[in-house]
């Protein structure tokens, strides 16, 4: 299935951390890695999951695609899951947000 076909249907996560360093931004990076590895890929409705840092050192962002709502939020009852984030909750600022996927170019 291409990410055109798919479109309209995926739920996307993103959340933007707020960091005060790049020692906190490797921090952040690392902690959500392991939930990826640890957590994530063990719930059904993952897709995949794009980490980015800013070349400033102040900011992550995590980009996760779901297969729909129905999964995500049984994400978010996952008692590892709740742990995870109040764990990075209480290092960092976090904006989440969550996004439908309603376009996607790319040269051919």
């Amino acid at each position: 299935m291409t990410t055109n076909q798919m479109k309209g249907n995926l739920l996307i996560s993103v959340s933007i951390f707020n960091v005060k360093d790049q020692l906190m931004q490797e921090k952040v990076v690392s902690l959500l890695k392991e939930a990826t590895q640890q957590i994530l890929h063990k719930h059904e409705g993952f897709i995949s999951t794009r980490i980015y840092k800013s070349l400033d050192g102040t900011k992550v962002i995590n980009h996760i695609k779901w297969r729909n709502k129905g999964t995500f939020e049984k994400l978010l009852n996952d008692p590892r899951m709740i742990i995870h984030m109040n764990d990075i909750d209480n290092l960092v600022k976090v904006e989440r947000s969550l996004c439908e996927l309603v376009y996607v170019d790319k040269k051919q």
